[in-house]
C-alpha cells in the first residue's frame, strides 16, 4: 500500500487532495497554487503543538508531490 494517495476533487475545478495514510493528514490545494492554497485537515488526533512533527510531514508531502506530480504543484 502506498503511504500518499492523490485525488482530484469533484466538488472544486482544479483542486486536488493528497493523504499521508501513516500520519492521517490530508492537504487541499489548487494546481498549479500548491503553497499559496494548501489546507490541511487531521484525520487523526496529532498533537498540535507538536510543530517539529507537522513540519515534517508536511515536507515530506511536498517532497513526494515534487518528485511525483510536479505539473500540480507548480
Amino acid at each position: 500500500m502506498s503511504r500518499f494517495i492523490l485525488q482530484q476533487s469533484k466538488e472544486k475545478e482544479n483542486y486536488y487532495f493528497v493523504t499521508d495514510q501513516d500520519n492521517e493528514i490530508v492537504i487541499e490545494f489548487q494546481k498549479g497554487k500548491f503553497n499559496e492554497t494548501q489546507k490541511v485537515t487531521k484525520l487523526n488526533n496529532i498533537n498540535p503543538n507538536d510543530f517539529m512533527k507537522i513540519a515534517r510531514i508536511m515536507r515530506e508531502i511536498g517532497e513526494y508531490l515534487y518528485q511525483e506530480h510536479q505539473e500540480l504543484i507548480f
